[in-house]
Protein backbone atom coordinates (compact mmCIF):
# COMPACT_ATOMS: atom_id res chain seq x y z
CA UNK A 1 0.00 0.00 0.00
CA UNK A 2 1.81 2.68 -1.61
CA UNK A 3 0.32 5.70 1.00
CA UNK A 4 1.52 3.63 4.36
CA UNK A 5 4.50 4.78 5.87
CA UNK A 6 5.22 1.77 7.13
CA UNK A 7 4.65 -0.55 3.81
CA UNK A 8 7.13 2.03 2.27
CA UNK A 9 9.91 1.85 4.71
CA UNK A 10 9.36 -2.23 5.06
CA UNK A 11 9.02 -2.71 1.35
CA UNK A 12 12.73 -0.44 0.97
CA UNK A 13 15.38 -2.02 3.06
CA UNK A 14 17.80 -0.23 1.51
CA UNK A 15 16.52 3.29 2.14
CA UNK A 16 14.96 2.38 6.27
CA UNK A 17 15.94 4.65 8.48
CA UNK A 18 17.41 2.90 11.82
CA UNK A 19 13.78 3.14 13.94
CA UNK A 20 12.26 0.44 11.11
CA UNK A 21 14.90 -1.85 10.84
CA UNK A 22 13.62 -5.26 11.98
CA UNK A 23 15.56 -6.30 15.31
CA UNK A 24 13.28 -9.49 15.46
CA UNK A 25 11.51 -11.04 12.99
CA UNK A 26 8.90 -14.22 11.96
CA UNK A 27 7.59 -15.17 8.68
CA UNK A 28 4.81 -12.77 8.70
CA UNK A 29 5.50 -9.94 11.02
CA UNK A 30 8.67 -8.08 12.62
CA UNK A 31 9.59 -6.25 15.49
CA UNK A 32 10.49 -2.30 15.13
CA UNK A 33 12.33 -0.55 17.82
CA UNK A 34 9.19 2.44 18.35
CA UNK A 35 10.08 6.19 17.06
CA UNK A 36 8.76 8.19 20.01
CA UNK A 37 9.68 5.62 23.12
CA UNK A 38 9.59 7.33 26.08
CA UNK A 39 11.10 4.25 27.99
CA UNK A 40 13.75 2.12 26.76
CA UNK A 41 12.89 -1.28 25.58
CA UNK A 42 9.60 -0.33 23.71
CA UNK A 43 8.67 -2.66 20.46
CA UNK A 44 6.19 -2.45 17.70
CA UNK A 45 5.07 -5.90 16.59
CA UNK A 46 4.15 -5.24 13.13
CA UNK A 47 2.47 -7.34 10.47
CA UNK A 48 3.98 -7.26 7.03
CA UNK A 49 1.68 -7.12 4.94
CA UNK A 50 -1.03 -3.55 5.58
CA UNK A 51 -4.24 -4.15 7.81
CA UNK A 52 -5.43 -1.89 9.89
CA UNK A 53 -5.47 -2.90 12.81
CA UNK A 54 -4.27 -6.11 14.94
CA UNK A 55 -8.26 -6.90 14.73
CA UNK A 56 -8.18 -6.61 10.94
CA UNK A 57 -5.81 -10.07 10.73
CA UNK A 58 -6.62 -12.49 9.24
CA UNK A 59 -7.41 -15.53 11.54
CA UNK A 60 -4.84 -17.45 10.01
CA UNK A 61 -2.15 -15.40 11.47
CA UNK A 62 -3.30 -15.23 14.98
CA UNK A 63 -1.25 -17.78 15.98
CA UNK A 64 1.77 -16.85 14.43
CA UNK A 65 0.54 -12.81 15.87
CA UNK A 66 0.38 -14.37 19.83
CA UNK A 67 3.34 -16.58 19.40
CA UNK A 68 5.42 -13.66 18.59
CA UNK A 69 3.59 -11.68 20.86
CA UNK A 70 4.83 -13.65 24.09
CA UNK A 71 8.50 -13.93 22.36
CA UNK A 72 9.00 -10.28 22.37
CA UNK A 73 7.35 -10.19 25.54
CA UNK A 74 9.50 -12.48 27.04
CA UNK A 75 12.45 -10.42 25.41
CA UNK A 76 11.64 -7.12 26.78
CA UNK A 77 11.21 -8.50 30.04
CA UNK A 78 14.21 -10.24 30.67
CA UNK A 79 15.73 -7.03 29.81
CA UNK A 80 13.98 -4.12 31.04
CA UNK A 81 10.82 -5.25 33.37
CA UNK A 82 7.74 -6.11 33.79
CA UNK A 83 5.74 -5.86 30.12
CA UNK A 84 2.58 -4.02 29.10
CA UNK A 85 1.03 -4.58 25.52
CA UNK A 86 -1.59 -2.40 23.96
CA UNK A 87 -2.62 -1.35 20.86
CA UNK A 88 -4.83 1.74 19.41
CA UNK A 89 -7.15 0.15 16.85
CA UNK A 90 -8.63 2.01 14.74
CA UNK A 91 -11.43 0.63 12.07
CA UNK A 92 -10.72 2.71 9.08
CA UNK A 93 -7.98 4.88 7.87
CA UNK A 94 -7.68 8.32 8.84
CA UNK A 95 -9.40 7.74 12.71
CA UNK A 96 -7.80 9.76 15.72
CA UNK A 97 -7.10 6.68 17.36
CA UNK A 98 -4.83 5.17 14.98
CA UNK A 99 -2.46 7.82 15.69
CA UNK A 100 -1.66 9.29 11.91
CA UNK A 101 -0.18 5.57 11.45
CA UNK A 102 -3.10 3.26 9.81
CA UNK A 103 -1.28 0.21 9.85
CA UNK A 104 -1.09 -2.11 12.48
CA UNK A 105 1.34 -2.02 15.25
CA UNK A 106 0.72 -3.38 18.87
CA UNK A 107 2.98 -1.69 21.43
CA UNK A 108 5.31 -3.99 23.84
CA UNK A 109 6.51 -1.87 26.73
CA UNK A 110 8.06 -2.14 30.22
CA UNK A 111 5.88 -0.59 32.37
CA UNK A 112 5.47 -0.87 36.44
CA UNK A 113 1.77 0.76 36.41
CA UNK A 114 -1.15 0.20 35.78
CA UNK A 115 -2.04 1.61 32.53
CA UNK A 116 -6.16 1.51 32.79
CA UNK A 117 -6.23 3.92 35.55
CA UNK A 118 -3.66 5.68 33.94
CA UNK A 119 -5.41 6.21 30.59
CA UNK A 120 -7.85 6.86 32.34
CA UNK A 121 -8.26 10.70 32.31
CA UNK A 122 -7.56 10.89 28.60
CA UNK A 123 -10.22 8.85 27.55
CA UNK A 124 -14.08 9.43 26.92
CA UNK A 125 -16.22 10.11 29.72
CA UNK A 126 -18.97 7.43 28.68
CA UNK A 127 -16.01 4.75 27.83
CA UNK A 128 -15.84 1.53 29.42
CA UNK A 129 -13.36 -1.72 29.97
CA UNK A 130 -14.06 -5.05 29.47
CA UNK A 131 -12.55 -8.37 29.52
CA UNK A 132 -10.90 -9.41 25.86
CA UNK A 133 -8.34 -11.10 23.62
CA UNK A 134 -7.75 -10.72 20.18
CA UNK A 135 -11.16 -12.64 19.09
CA UNK A 136 -12.97 -8.97 20.68
CA UNK A 137 -10.41 -6.88 18.42
CA UNK A 138 -11.55 -8.75 15.67
CA UNK A 139 -15.01 -8.62 16.68
CA UNK A 140 -14.87 -4.59 17.17
CA UNK A 141 -12.86 -4.26 13.69
CA UNK A 142 -15.50 -6.04 12.00
CA UNK A 143 -18.16 -4.14 13.03
CA UNK A 144 -16.45 -1.16 12.28
CA UNK A 145 -15.56 0.09 15.66
CA UNK A 146 -12.51 1.64 17.03
CA UNK A 147 -10.77 0.19 19.98
CA UNK A 148 -8.55 0.59 22.65
CA UNK A 149 -6.70 -2.68 23.65
CA UNK A 150 -4.40 -3.70 26.51
CA UNK A 151 -3.06 -6.71 28.24
CA UNK A 152 -0.98 -6.15 31.68
CA UNK A 153 -0.11 -8.27 32.85
CA UNK A 154 0.11 -10.53 29.21
CA UNK A 155 -2.57 -12.82 28.62
CA UNK A 156 -5.13 -10.47 30.63
CA UNK A 157 -6.60 -8.11 28.23
CA UNK A 158 -9.05 -5.98 28.34
CA UNK A 159 -11.23 -4.28 25.24
CA UNK A 160 -12.63 -0.58 25.11
CA UNK A 161 -14.78 0.18 22.05
CA UNK A 162 -15.95 4.06 21.34
CA UNK A 163 -16.26 6.54 18.18
CA UNK A 164 -14.32 9.22 19.64
CA UNK A 165 -11.06 8.08 21.71
CA UNK A 166 -8.87 10.82 20.00
CA UNK A 167 -5.41 10.32 20.07
CA UNK A 168 -2.63 8.80 21.29
CA UNK A 169 -4.46 7.49 24.57
CA UNK A 170 -1.65 5.16 26.22
CA UNK A 171 1.05 7.53 25.11
CA UNK A 172 -0.72 10.29 27.12
CA UNK A 173 -1.04 8.18 29.45
CA UNK A 174 2.28 7.06 29.97
CA UNK A 175 3.91 10.57 29.79
CA UNK A 176 2.21 11.76 32.31
CA UNK A 177 2.92 8.87 34.33
CA UNK A 178 6.52 9.42 34.04
CA UNK A 179 6.66 12.85 34.95
CA UNK A 180 6.72 14.56 31.11
CA UNK A 181 2.56 14.90 30.09
CA UNK A 182 3.58 17.59 27.33
CA UNK A 183 6.57 14.72 25.70
CA UNK A 184 3.76 12.10 23.89
CA UNK A 185 3.39 12.99 20.51
CA UNK A 186 6.02 10.55 19.07
CA UNK A 187 6.11 13.36 15.54
CA UNK A 188 7.18 16.01 18.20
CA UNK A 189 9.67 14.04 20.56
CA UNK A 190 11.28 11.30 18.24
CA UNK A 191 13.24 10.30 21.68
CA UNK A 192 15.86 8.90 19.30
CA UNK A 193 18.64 8.82 21.88
CA UNK A 194 15.83 6.36 23.90
CA UNK A 195 15.45 4.24 20.30
CA UNK A 196 19.20 3.61 20.17
CA UNK A 197 19.57 2.13 22.98
CA UNK A 198 16.73 -0.51 22.93
CA UNK A 199 18.60 -0.98 19.32
CA UNK A 200 21.72 -1.24 20.82
CA UNK A 201 20.12 -4.00 23.53
CA UNK A 202 18.36 -5.91 20.92
CA UNK A 203 21.38 -6.28 18.05
CA UNK A 204 23.83 -7.47 20.99
CA UNK A 205 21.22 -10.09 21.99
CA UNK A 206 22.05 -13.51 20.88
CA UNK A 207 18.72 -14.92 20.67
CA UNK A 208 17.46 -16.51 17.87
CA UNK A 209 14.23 -19.11 19.03
CA UNK A 210 12.87 -21.23 16.41
CA UNK A 211 10.49 -19.23 13.87
CA UNK A 212 12.52 -16.04 15.29
CA UNK A 213 15.67 -15.05 13.79
CA UNK A 214 17.11 -11.95 15.09
CA UNK A 215 18.09 -9.42 12.29
CA UNK A 216 22.12 -8.53 11.94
Amino acid sequence: MKTCCLCSTLASPATRPVWDIPVLESSNFVALPSLGSLVEGWLLLVPREHYISMGALPVALSPEMEEMKAQLSDQVRSRFGEVCVFEHGPAFASRKVGCSVDHAHLHIVPLTFDIEEAARPFMPHDSEWSRASWSECREAYLAGRDYLYFEQPLGSGCISMHRDFGSQVFRKAIASQIGRPGDFNWREFPELDTVAKTINVFAHAAYSPEGIACAQ
